[in-house]
């Protein structure tokens, strides 16, 4: 069997499935040697920001010489950029290999009459497998969908857990109230492990206060207030913090999108936790943590892809308002051109409302994302014209959707692509082949 077989097997799994079992998932892991429990397991939940936040933490982790294994989701271009050992995701060949020893498995059991597990279930599991294999030390994870009924939450004792800003998205799935989803959320906290969460939002603040409560979990919340001095240098940013032990931080981010300082505060209180309990993470002067944060590489957050395009994952209406602010303040003064598409499943009509707040916004292009989740070009177009008086274009191939936009603001302005990390995915695909 190829790769190419194996992703393609794995993309035709369901999503989800109607009954969920941790018992189940749990038996697949012991036929494997629970792999899962065999290094310290960083479990992250959140709406908006997770993937940051264990990309930060794992750059850390590396800085200070420790073997990482680093599972989140979504994918941009292939399934495998999903885990990845010391920064490296894993190969074709692994891939493959641990595909079929699972594919085993699973028939095995089926003929049993259990369950097929579901699309995040079976990555999960090819996850675990491939670290425990790989022995890393320090395994950073981010939950699918919610977190209380994730699949990455089979672990029973992480190492700490973190949960980042919470806003209504999945909202059928998670709840219809920023309560009802921050309980989700806070599902993956266990008893007597600390645990770090963003402070912004006071009713997701209060759930997950009596949640730790409850499990007699320390918590760590950090608060906007613990961030100095931002800095925004359009393709860096420079921000201080003074923590609880009134230690002062210098911090560098590579990057102008300034939702990035959120989260990369959140990480770095996370590696205060992780170093009060493992001596090897020691970092008296912060160097090591200075260090880990600018060297963090983590696509589609407002990236610049080539001179002029950006691309940007924002995908519900708090990551929309947040990266209107970024483009208001990285390009103040710059003509915008918006490249837009979002799932079906996605609460767009509020993010459009969100991203029609970009300043000096000239056109917008709606286009469409690939595969059964993919939302029409013509009510999202509908949308925009409801709240803009300037050019709305419905072009449904990404590809000449992307030549448009580009024509269109080169040399007067900047393209901003967003509304899913499904379309950041397609365009950097799109850009790859014409670079090859």
């Amino acid at each position: 069997m190829t790769y190419e077989e194996a992703e393609e097997y794995i993309n035709s799994i369901p999503r989800f499935a109607k009954e969920k079992s941790a018992s189940g998932l749990r038996q697949i892991l012991d036929r494997f040697g629970n792999p899962q429990d065999s290094f310290s397991y960083i479990h992250v939940a959140g709406t908006n920001g997770k993937g940051s936040v264990c990309a930060f933490l794992d750059s850390m982790l590396r800085r200070a010489g420790r073997r990482t294994g680093l599972f989140t989701s979504p994918h941009l271009v292939t399934t495998a950029e999903r885990m990845k050992v010391d920064g490296e995701m894993i190969s074709r060949g692994e891939f493959t290999e641990i595909f079929l020893q699972l594919k085993e498995v699973v028939e095995e059991r089926m003929g049993e009459g259990f369950s097929h597990p579901t699309y995040f279930e079976w990555l999960y599991i090819m996850a675990m497998i491939w670290f425990g294999r790989r022995g890393i030390e320090y395994g950073v994870i981010e939950t699918g969908l919610g977190g209380r009924l994730d699949a990455t939450n089979v672990i029973r004792r992480p190492a700490v857990t973190v949960i980042t800003s919470i806003s209504l998205d999945h909202t059928q799935i998670l709840g219809d109230t920023i309560e009802k989803i921050a309980a989700e959320k806070a599902g993956i906290l266990k008893k007597g492990v600390p645990a770090v969460c963003d402070a912004s939002r006071p009713e997701a603040l209060a759930v997950i206060r009596e949640a730790a409560a409850r499990l007699g979990c320390p918590l760590f919340e950090v608060y906007p207030r613990h961030i100095k001095n931002i800095l925004n240098k359009g393709e860096e940013i420079d921000f201080s913090l003074t923590d609880s032990y009134n230690l002062h931080y210098g911090i560098k981010l590579h990057t102008s999108a300034v939702y990035q300082v959120m989260n990369s505060t959140l990480a770095i209180k996370t590696m205060q936790v992780l170093q009060a309990a493992d001596p090897r993470l020691k970092d008296d002067d912060g160097q090591l943590i200075a260090e880990g944060i600018a060297g963090t590489v983590w696509p589609a957050r407002f990236q610049q892809l080539l001179p002029g395009i950006y691309v940007d994952g924002a995908h519900n209406p708090d990551g929309a308002r947040a990266l209107a602010r970024t483009v208001n303040e990285s390009l103040a003064g710059c003509d915008i051109w918006l490249l837009f598409a979002a799932a079906a499943d996605k609460d767009y009509k509020d993010m459009i409302a969100q991203l029609c707040k970009i300043e000096r916004l000239r056109a917008v292009i709606v286009t469409q994302i690939r595969g059964s989740r993919c939302a029409g070009t013509r009510g999202a177009a509908a949308l925009f014209r409801d709240h803009l008086d300037i050019p709305v274009q419905e072009q449904a191939d990404i590809r000449q959707a992307l030549l448009t936009g580009s024509s269109a603001a080169r040399g007067r302005g900047a393209l901003v692509c967003a509304g899913s990390l499904y379309l950041a995915g397609s365009i950097m695909d799109v850009l790859g082949d014409e670079r090859r």
